[in-house]
């Protein structure tokens, strides 16, 4: 009997097993299904005043802390001021709390660029913006208006009256063109 015994023991112990098993692979299953809804803006929400390096499509490399995450773009403060970077623009980021997830959900969130374009121009701040394309294109001044997916602003040089006193119309920029802004001060 004994030996009966250790049988049903052994085959208690492989159904144990088993189970155990066929938990963690449904954990897994679960924990995959749960990321494959996860978003990159959720995934930045959990970032919010952590020091990230984000390498931008344009070949720049930024780093600083993540400050405000709006719908389709982010602020980073670094050292040289704040700079607003459009989720597109983005190829990867590094640095932060990977494990971390958050809901992008706040109000904050669901401010467009054009949003954070207003608020710019409001405010009167001097900007730098980075053309998409790689070619180095900057255009730089104070943004008079901003429509749903355009821009516009008086450039520095356009302040001034070309050689026969004429004003040179502002600027409009695509926000499809847009690669980074850089607040000035």
């Amino acid at each position: 009997m004994a030996h009966l015994d250790l049988l049903f023991r052994d085959y208690e112990i492989q159904m144990e097993a088993q189970k155990h098993r066929d938990y963690e692979a449904d954990a897994r299953e679960l924990r995959q299904l749960e990321l494959s809804r996860v978003t990159a803006a959720d995934r930045l929400a959990a970032q919010l005043g952590q020091s990230l390096t984000i390498h931008g499509a344009t070949g720049d490399i930024w780093r600083g802390r993540l400050a405000t995450l709006g719908l389709g773009w982010l602020q980073l403060t670094t050292d040289a001021g704040d700079l607003i970077l459009p989720l597109t623009e983005i190829l990867y980021w590094e640095g932060g709390n990977h494990q971390a997830i958050g809901e992008a959900q706040e109000v904050s969130r669901k401010l467009t660029l054009g949003s954070a374009l207003r608020a710019l121009s409001s405010a009167q701040r001097h900007i730098h913006i980075h053309h998409s394309g790689g070619q180095g294109l900057t255009s730089s001044g104070q943004v008079r208006s901003v429509g749903a997916d355009y821009c516009e602003i008086v450039v520095m040089k356009a302040q001034k009256e070309d050689a026969r006193g004429v004003r040179v119309a502002p600027r409009c920029i695509l926000f499809s063109s847009i690669a980074a802004i850089r607040v000035a001060g």
